[in-house]
């Protein structure tokens, strides 16, 4: 039996992968704003570039 992966298959397909991936992201940027804010600092601090800055310094 063969199987047909037409427009419509792939475009089902990278459909749900891209609801995914936003799903994902958004789970992220919400498990950093709850952690920073149960560390004891600023929630928002983590959506700031200093921040951004900071870790990718650390990382050198």
């Amino acid at each position: 039996m063969k199987r047909d992966f037409g427009k419509e298959y792939r475009r089902d397909i990278f459909k749900k992968i891209g609801w995914i991936l936003l799903l994902m992201l958004i789970f992220l940027l919400l498990g950093m704003l709850i952690g920073s804010g149960l560390g004891g600092s600023n929630p928002l601090a983590v959506l700031w570039p200093g921040t951004w800055i900071h870790m990718f310094d650390f990382l050198k």
